[in-house]
């Protein structure tokens, strides 16, 4: 697999390496023992990924057909919980 795609051949190679490994990963999702945390994980990758490959879809389908690498939107990290300070803290309305 490279990592430069200059030629549809090479699109075409690349395309094909990856449907390997989804198809190997797939053929093994439903015996491995995850937790929670790991089936939650995996949840947001192969959803990034399909992303990923609807933004490709879009690319090539699209209107205009522009060049470049359209937007992705990546994961959103979780805003830590606002601080209670002061008055509000204290039980005082």
């Amino acid at each position: 697999m490279s990592y430069r795609i200059a030629t549809y051949g090479a699109l075409q190679a690349n395309l094909s390496a990856a449907n390997t490994s989804v198809m190997l990963c797939r053929a093994s999702i439903g015996r491995l023992p995850l937790t929670s945390a790991e089936r939650d994980e995996t949840i947001e990758r192969i959803s990034k990924q399909i992303r990923e490959l609807e933004a490709m879809l879009l690319e090539l389908s699209g209107p205009g057909r522009k060049k470049g690498t359209p937007f992705i939107r990546t994961r959103r990290r979780k805003s830590p919980a606002p601080r209670r300070t002061g008055a509000l803290s204290d039980g005082v309305p």
